[in-house]
């Protein structure tokens, strides 16, 4: 009797309007976990559940208060019985397709990003919540934000930036916002990203989002050090001390070109040392933070500090700068080198070019071309043309040739302090009989001195518009180093 009592409360918790009330509670569930909607969707699902669970207990209090014997029933409550049972199994089948069917679509709304939940599920992965603790760029620098960051993450020892580093502060130094995207590699080597963002109007942790995508060239001139470096010697405070402004705000994009123009440009080194730019007679190039009022750019002139001590090379990882340089003379993208041993190069580097002609500096590196610091920013005396060759006998022994009119002539430059300063070389000039009553000197175009059985020889062409036998050159030796020249003979 019990187990027929049993079917009687089944059907009646199984009632068709419990039905539609689970069926509203799955639609909501399965909307929910596929499209979002915490705030809209959470009340429906909570209020029929409320309601499920206050007719069952209905149920229940019933069952217990209207205990018969069926003995007592007649033939109408006995085929009531009959009818309840068989509801009862309908009912139960409609509820488990209703269940089968909800949870397989939100099973797949939580895999392959096809809904709300799988995105719920890769920010838990993904998103990490970091307590600011060091939140005064004043006192902490950026040292004390990732600080604050190693305590929970470990980052790579060398990061890059992926975009701008932007962070506003106020004028007693407490940071406000901040919003860039690192990179590098861990200690197996692979790449990992870091997307790290920080509002303080919204919440006092710093938010960090891992292994994002990201296009990881490693390009040197987007390390992320020279910014720690240069906000570490950079006095904010006084900087920003003569604006009188509510908030301020730094930029770093890494290596910047800023072309002829100085205005506002100071450099800085190590020690916090400052210096005003004058007129430049090269381009302006360096790893910048610029330091500017958000939004007033235009009436009160950024601050961009640079420490232009180095040159890095674009977009060169660590195993192409190994395998870039050959020891001697190489030519690359216009630009020629000269390595006297695996770490000393030299390199004419192009810092401006017009109507044919190109402006060179001089640089030097000695790691091997990892870093490159000019050493003369004008080595062809203020003229122009286009380099004909690069050579160093010795770290203070050094020449460079530039060729004029579309390589019709050249002239040799030659320094005896590595390359701080230079002199332009002069030669004997050879007469040879141009018709019966005039001559000419065919050989106008010095190549780059060699050292042959312990003395120095120089080959002088004619250039491209030389036709003398052939082309023929001239061969040249100097006892004193380059400083005077001796006409030899003309050679093939």
């Amino acid at each position: 009797m019990d187990k027929k009592k049993n079917y009687m409360f089944r059907s009646i918790v199984l009632n068709p309007l419990v039905l539609v009330i689970y069926s509203v509670i799955c639609f909501y569930l399965y909307s929910l976990f596929q499209y979002g909607g915490l705030k809209r969707k959470i009340p429906i699902i909570l209020g029929g559940i409320i309601l499920l669970i206050v007719w069952f207990l209905w149920c229940f209090y019933r069952s217990k208060k209207e205990r018969k014997n069926l003995s007592e029933k007649n033939y109408l409550e006995t085929n009531k019985l009959r009818i309840s049972k068989a509801w009862y199994f309908v009912a139960l089948i409609i509820l488990l397709s209703t269940t089968l069917v909800t949870g397989t679509k939100v099973y797949q709304s939580a895999i392959n990003y096809q809904g709300k939940l799988s995105w719920f599920i890769h920010e838990l992965k993904i998103k990490r919540k970091i307590e600011f603790v060091h939140d005064n760029i004043y006192h902490d620098s950026l040292e004390g934000l990732f600080e604050d960051i190693q305590k929970e993450i470990t980052l790579p020892e060398e990061l890059y930036v992926s975009t701008d580093f932007r962070l506003k502060f106020n004028k007693g130094g407490q940071i406000i916002s901040l919003d860039t995207f690192l990179y590098g590699k861990d200690q197996e080597g692979e790449t990992q990203s870091f997307l790290i963002t920080y509002d303080r109007n919204k919440g006092e942790d710093v938010t960090i989002y891992l292994n994002g995508y990201v296009d990881a060239n490693y390009n040197e001139e987007k390390k992320l050090q020279p910014l720690m470096d240069l906000v570490e010697w950079i006095l904010l405070e006084e900087t920003v001390s003569g604006w009188s402004e509510e908030q301020y705000e730094i930029l770093y994009t890494g290596f910047c070109n800023w072309g002829y123009n100085s205005e506002g440009i100071v450099y800085i080194d190590e020690n916090g040392e400052t210096k005003q730019l004058d007129p430049p007679k090269d381009e302006i190039v360096g790893y910048t933070v610029s330091v500017y009022v958000p939004h007033r750019e235009e009436s009160i002139t950024p601050i961009r500090f640079i420490h232009n001590k180095h040159r890095v090379l674009a977009g060169k990882d660590d195993e192409q700068l190994n395998n870039q340089w050959d020891i001697g003379y190489s030519y690359n993208e216009g630009e020629e080198t000269f390595f006297l041993d695996e770490n000393l190069g030299y390199q004419l580097s192009v810092v401006d070019a017009a109507l044919g002609s190109r402006f060179y500096a001089l640089l030097q590196t000695q790691d091997g071309g990892y870093t490159w610091e000019t050493i003369n920013s004008d080595p062809f005396l203020n003229n122009t043309g286009v380099s004909s060759g690069i050579t160093y006998i010795n770290k203070n022994l050094g020449f460079i040739g530039l060729s004029y009119s579309g390589g019709s002539f050249a002239e040799l430059y030659r320094t005896e302090d590595g390359g701080l300063s230079f002199e332009k070389v002069y030669f004997p000039k050879v007469e040879v009989r141009l018709n019966e009553t005039e001559t000419y000197n065919p050989f106008d175009f010095p190549e780059k001195p060699f050292v042959e059985d312990g003395k120095l020889y120089l080959l002088v062409g004619q250039g491209q518009d030389g036709d003398y036998k052939g082309g023929i050159k001239a061969l040249y030796q100097s006892e004193d180093n380059g400083e005077t020249w001796e006409y030899i003979k003309e050679v093939q």
